[in-house]
């Protein structure tokens, strides 16, 4: 049977769906375009795409993977013409960034290792995607032209407060020298080499997971991510969470060289990041046996999402959900024995 022959023997409705079938995937693709194009809302691309592997496979997955790039590659290419720096080189060097992002996300839903747990999957790929950003990582922290730059910017938010400390007393060169721009520049480029590795698998896995969740009842990606209340991380992660914490301990106890402590706060905090989601899960599933209206739970998470803006409840919400959800392996919290066991 031909496919015209095919198209005249489905009814208007098996037309439609198949119509949109085949729609999807560029659907998805334009989607995350526009999200990486706002640059606000840039990290999260990957979900449109990963509710296209979710909802429809991975050869969908693909075809959307494809559209995005080409929505990237236009709105990037736009935006070069616009202030007349449209060239191969930097059309090439902007869409490294986008085909990373992109790529890492394929490589997690490859069908070689599609047995494997996604959090070793999502730990394993999110390492990867930080090695291939090393070289760039670095450039950039020896390139004296962007710490320039980054100073330079940061002079222009700093100048209005360090203009009203004013004056030449000890309080005014104190907070003159804690807001001396060269100094904020150096320790945010640091502060980026200890935690980018973290940064990117947790992009990773946060796209991963409501892009999946997002797939609808019944569909392959809903199955693979289930609720936040049910999540336990593999129980063998718990030996490499206690390692690289102690790496840490001892890198800073020696005096390790930089790059070394680097490492060993991204390989501790990409450890910490399963523990994190299962801290989170206990807090779920509590509120759920604790039958509270789904509008308090809501509230509870939002506010939780606002300490982060505080540096000291920020460090505290950091420290907390990974040592709830690490002891967890000692205390079954979701479990107590007596309670519903």
């Amino acid at each position: 049977m031909s496919d015209q022959e095919r198209g005249r023997a489905l009814g208007p409705g098996e037309r439609r769906a198949a119509l949109g079938s085949s729609a999807a995937p560029a659907i998805a693709g334009l989607a995350a375009g526009l999200l990486y194009a706002s640059v606000a809302f840039a990290p999260l691309c990957l979900v449109p795409i990963q509710v296209a592997y979710g909802r429809r496979g991975r050869r969908a997955g693909l075809a959307a993977t494809g559209a995005a790039v080409a929505a990237v590659a236009a709105a990037l290419a736009a935006r070069l013409y616009a202030v007349g720096a449209l060239g191969l080189a930097e059309l090439g060097g902007g869409l490294l960034p986008p085909l990373a992002m992109l790529g890492a996300l394929a490589l997690v839903n490859a069908r070689f290792w599609a047995g494997l747990p996604a959090t070793y999957r999502l730990l394993a790929v999110g390492g990867i995607a930080s090695l291939a950003a090393l070289p760039s990582l670095l450039s950039l922290s020896k390139d004296p032209a962007f710490s320039a730059y980054l100073s330079s910017r940061l002079e222009s938010l700093l100048s209005p407060l360090r203009a009203q400390a004013g004056g030449q007393g000890y309080e005014a060169s104190v907070l003159a020298a804690a807001l001396d721009p060269a100094t904020i520049a150096a320790a945010a480029l640091r502060t980026l080499s200890s935690i980018y590795a973290a940064a990117l698998a947790l992009t990773l896995g946060f796209c991963w997971w409501v892009g999946n969740r997002l797939s609808g009842p019944g569909s392959p990606g809903r199955e693979a991510a289930p609720p936040l209340s049910l999540y336990r991380a593999p129980y063998a992660l718990l030996w490499a969470f206690l390692a690289a914490w102690a790496l840490v301990l001892a890198a800073m106890t020696l005096g390790a060289p930089e790059a070394l402590q680097a490492a060993a706060w991204n390989l501790a905090l990409s450890a910490s990041l399963p523990y994190a989601a299962q801290g989170l899960g206990i807090a779920a599933s509590l509120a759920e046996k604790l039958k509270m209206p789904r509008f308090m739970r809501v509230a509870l998470g939002a506010t939780a999402a606002m300490a982060l803006v505080s540096p000291t409840s920020s460090l505290v919400v950091a420290i907390g959900l990974p040592l709830l959800g690490v002891t967890e392996v000692w205390i079954p919290y979701r479990n107590p024995k007596g309670v519903g066991a």
